[in-house]
């Protein structure tokens, strides 16, 4: 996993246009007609503080309307606000953190169906990995002003979203996953101490990436196809052709670029630090973002992506990984059911 924490400020209707808006035919394609928009999780930790797997509960799935109200920050389930609801335009909604991984595993997933299988699989287990421990390590303020302390929270609920494409239309399987502002502590509803989340991301992070890496499911659908992971996590028989799939990254890579030697022309002889480089990070992937590919078809789109891996590749090289032109084509259409 890679990249920073999200702060959403603003209206929930707002939010669920965007989540509504922003997937490709091929996010379509993969998902099951009324599958919803997001599924919802609800996180309790133990008494004493040390999270079991029981503690991540599913809450079920959220349609556009319960997850407008979700973001809100209403009860789905009863409809009740929890406690009081900001009608501040810019009051925090949610905060949140993207589940993926190297682009070569979203090629593998893309060209067989076992392989998207249990990667979508591994992705799940680690976002309730996340979940779990954000319960455990998430606080909220409790106090009047100025005489305010930090008290651990009693319940979280996180939704979390699936897509299968980055906004260049390139193959990106990933969950964003979302933690509400309001949090149970202390007997009622209150606000979720945000700035905390955002200095844990780099446990959140490291959490999501070894829950992956590790996942014995996802790692042994990779080897029944030929594949190997080098020290980096990346699936070594395809990590040269992924530059060709990685348009929105090169784009970053070149803000970054860009920041950079402004900053150095104005401080000679100076080195950034991590904060620095971070906020460049943060602000590389905001600037100039592309509108979403939307191709006619999402099964043309998987098509298309194996085709232009066949294209780069030997065909001496894809009959040792047990795969074909043919094969290819097929394993698109089999791709719904995962």
């Amino acid at each position: 996993m890679h990249g920073g924490v999200k702060f959403y400020r603003g209206a929930a209707a707002a939010a669920r246009a965007y989540v509504e808006a922003d997937h490709s035919r091929a996010d379509d394609y993969y998902l099951a007609e009324g599958s919803g928009v997001a599924t919802r999780y609800v996180a309790t930790p133990s008494a004493e503080g040390e999270r079991s797997v029981s503690a991540v509960q599913t809450g079920g799935t959220l349609d556009g309307d319960t997850y407008e109200r979700w973001v809100a920050g209403y009860d789905v389930d009863t409809g009740r606000a929890k406690g009081l609801i900001s009608k501040d335009e810019h009051a925090l909604r949610f905060v949140e953190v993207v589940v993926n991984g190297p682009k070569t595993w979203s090629m593998a997933a893309s060209l067989h169906p076992e392989v998207a299988a249990a990667y979508d699989a591994a992705q799940e287990r680690a976002a309730i990995e996340i979940i779990g421990w954000l319960s455990e390590h998430s606080t909220t303020r409790v106090g009047p002003r100025g005489r305010q302390v930090q008290v651990p929270v009693e319940q979280i609920e996180a939704a979390v979203i699936r897509h299968y494409t980055s906004r260049a239309g390139d193959p990106h399987r990933h969950l964003h996953l979302q933690i509400n502002a309001k949090i149970y502590a202390v007997g009622k509803w209150r606000a979720l101490h945000s700035i905390g989340t955002r200095d844990r991301i780099e446990a959140i992070n490291g959490i999501g990436n070894a829950a992956i890496m590790c996942d014995p499911e996802f790692r042994a659908a990779l080897a029944a196809h030929g594949y190997t992971l080098d020290a980096d996590g990346e699936v070594e028989q395809l990590t040269q052709y992924a530059g060709r799939f990685s348009q929105r990254t090169k784009q970053v890579e070149r803000n970054v670029d860009r920041y950079e030697a402004a900053w150095r022309t104005d401080h000679p002889g100076q080195e950034p630090g991590p904060t620095l480089r971070r906020s460049w990070d943060r602000r590389a992937w905001a600037d100039a973002r592309p509108d979403k590919v939307i191709p006619a078809d999402g099964a043309e789109l998987v098509a298309r992506w194996n085709e232009k891996l066949h294209d780069l590749a030997s065909a001496s090289h894809w009959r040792g990984c047990g795969w074909s032109r043919r094969r290819s084509v097929r394993s698109a259409a089999m791709s719904r059911s995962s």
